[in-house]
């Protein structure tokens, strides 16, 4: 009696064992009878732009995918799949014995896996659950969650986590994926023949192996056996099984990865892992709906300008760009390329520079002398030195020209970006000084305290610096930059909200009086240089490596009330970086910003109204109050 007893405990410990075992893999599977779920579309978070637009959609698992439920698949994508790898799926349990032990014995004949055997409930067992190992005791938990999943779920709804995810080659998963990247991106399962059907579903068998751009004759006699068998399963006659192997596959192939292509792909990148730390990793991975502040119209100009600068500046040896714009008054990001190609691995298109640490030369100047003016130690009118000078050390700094102009006024020492004023009134002013303005105003990489950091030896990023001269644009409120202004969940209720401009993190850095003596300062600076911009922007250029003749980062910043823009240009290439890259800053507000700038929308085309706080001497020239008589001002100078 104890023996029976203590059986009957160890199976029942045994039988809710493995229920526990069962239920715990089977945990993040989507709920029975869900379409939307099971084939993954609650599961995916949406990405809109201001606009309410998709940007993009992205899985959970990170796989590339376009969700489908089994009911918009058409009837020859499914049938197909069935007719490759599972004609009995419907009819037989979990795991199918007679065919599994035939295919035992066929691969025993030919001493290697000839026939798989496994059924369409273990291979989604394989995808999602345990993986692809030869072992037995993997055999043995996939086929015991198997027949859990059978006991689960419907057999449509195996079917349809199946078809969303199983892997084709070229990238895709899932047959709508499929369906795209080998027959067009205009393409749905539901428009597939049933010679397209029966080829993609012969790909399955060996997706690499039978790569039709590397073997089109054996995918083509994979299609031959699909189409066989979905006659012998009564879904074709044998009329339309001939018709079907007449059709011409091989001409039809397009091989169309563009349909992966994201729009604003380092913008995406940038915002999921944002949102996760918005709401968190789990709220997330439940798959919901971002809105942004991106604007889609913006951000296709931007890429534009990009590519189209690139391309002009190839020739100097440029071989990426980045553009990087907001509103200043509300933080919002409009526009983000991150790379002139997300997709070019030659120029590791995936690796964001707006977020990067670059040098930004003298796009870094504006700082030093809003710090000066600002606590009184210049006036735009104050006399510097452009001459030989040695600042210690050896430090004797020179301009890209090698010239030396002499003495000039402050103001047309910054509009015309000479180092060695900047380095005088960095020096009279104090580094420490200017590198707390300049990171109460947006930069937060570690900046030297040496002189040559004001002429931009340390680095910062595009962020960073659209950050930073949005508070010029602001006239001196510092808004934090945004890109997401609602989460929701799969059931719409809403995760994390911030209505644009109310952000929290705002400070006035500056007075209006302080920003604008550098605005109406760099607002001469696209005359000067000729920049050809079609509007009032306030624009100042930075280039690295000028004495050398070799540039590895080329600056334009640009602002107005209404947008703020960053832009760069240099090489990335690693075996092309070897060459000179010799574009300047200027270079890159004539091509990349120029497009940019001249293709804006009429609305964001505003300009300052002098604020109060400003006393007007010598001729016109701006003062704060009580610097009208500062040493070096008792005229006007040019």
């Amino acid at each position: 009696m104890r023996l029976w007893t203590a059986l009957a405990i160890l199976s029942t410990v045994a039988v809710l064992s493995l229920g526990a075992y069962a239920g715990w893999n089977l945990r993040d599977l989507p709920q029975p009878g869900n379409a939307a779920a099971l084939a993954g579309i609650d599961r995916t978070v949406d990405i809109y732009d201001r606009g309410s637009q998709l940007i993009a959609q992205r899985a959970a698992d990170g796989q590339f995918s376009i969700y489908t439920p089994l009911s918009q698949m058409g009837s020859y994508g499914p049938a197909a799949t069935l007719a490759a790898e599972d004609r009995g799926f419907y009819h037989h349990a979990a795991v199918d014995m007679p065919s599994l032990l035939r295919a035992a014995a066929t691969d025993a004949v030919n001493g290697r896996v000839v026939e798989g055997g496994s059924t369409i409930t273990q291979e989604l067992v394989k995808i999602q659950l345990v993986g692809s190992e030869q072992t037995l005791s993997r055999k043995l938990q996939e086929g015991f969650l198997a027949y859990a999943m059978e006991r689960r779920y419907s057999k449509d709804d195996i079917l349809t986590m199946y078809l969303n995810r199983v892997y084709y080659g070229h990238g895709a998963y899932g047959l709508a994926s499929a369906t795209k990247a080998f027959f067009g991106k205009d393409r749905s399962p539901a428009d597939l023949s049933p010679a397209q059907a029966a080829f993609l579903a012969g790909l399955l068998q060996a997706p690499n192996g039978y790569d039709p751009s590397v073997n089109y004759d054996g995918a083509r006699a994979r299609e031959l056996y699909v189409l066989a068998g979905m006659r012998g399963m009564g879904v074709l006659t044998a009329a339309q099984e001939q018709q079907a192997e007449q059709e011409n596959v091989h001409a039809e192939l397009k091989f169309d990865l563009s349909y992966r292509a994201v729009r604003a792909p380092h913008f995406v990148d940038w915002v999921m892992q944002r949102a996760e730390r918005d709401i968190g990793t789990a709220a997330l991975q439940q798959g919901g709906r971002v809105y942004t502040t991106l604007d889609l119209g913006l951000q296709t100009l931007a890429e534009q300008a990009v590519a189209s600068g690139v391309r002009d500046l190839g020739h100097l040896g440029v071989d990426n760009g980045a553009l990087m714009a907001v509103r200043p008054s509300t933080g919002e990001i409009l526009a983000w390329v991150g790379s002139a190609n997300y997709e070019d691995d030659a120029i590791g298109g995936q690796f964001d520079i707006v977020t990067a640490q670059l040098q930004p030369g003298s796009t870094f100047k504006p700082y030093v002398f809003e710090a000066a003016l600002r606590d009184h130690r210049i006036t735009l009118c104050s006399t510097v030195q452009d001459k030989p000078t040695d600042f210690g050390g050896g430090y004797r700094p020179q301009d890209y020209d090698g010239k030396f102009l002499g003495a000039m006024s402050a103001q047309r020492a910054l509009v015309l970006s000479r180092n060695v004023p900047a380095i005088q009134v960095a020096q009279l002013e104090g580094m420490d000084r200017v590198d707390a303005l300049a990171r109460q105003m947006g930069v937060t990489s570690p900046l030297g305290t040496n002189l040559a950091t004001a002429i931009g030896a340390s680095t910062v990023s595009i962020y960073d610096q659209v950050q930073g001269y949005a508070v010029f644009a602001n006239q001196g409120r510092k808004v934090p930059l945004i890109a997401i202004s609602r989460i929701e969940d799969p059931a719409g209720d809403v995760l994390f909200e911030t209505r644009p401009g109310t952000q929290g993190g705002q400070q006035t850095v500056l007075s209006p009086a302080q920003s604008y003596l550098i605005t109406n300062t760099l607002q001469d600076y696209q005359r000067v240089w000729g920049l050809g911009w079609n509007r009032q922007m306030a624009g100042k250029s930075g280039t690295t490596g000028s004495q050398t003749g070799v540039h590895p980062d080329a600056w334009m910043m640009a602002y107005n009330p209404d947008i703020v823009i960053g832009a760069w240009a240099g090489s990335t290439n690693d075996e092309a970086k070897s060459a000179a890259t010799s574009a300047y800053g200027t270079d890159v507000g004539k091509t990349i910003e120029a497009r940019f700038v001249n293709g804006l929308p009429r609305d964001y085309s505003h300009w300052y109204s002098r604020p109060g706080g400003l006393v007007s001497a010598h001729g016109g020239q701006l003062f704060l109050p009580g610097t009208q008589t500062h040493p070096g001002c008792a005229a006007p100078q040019g």
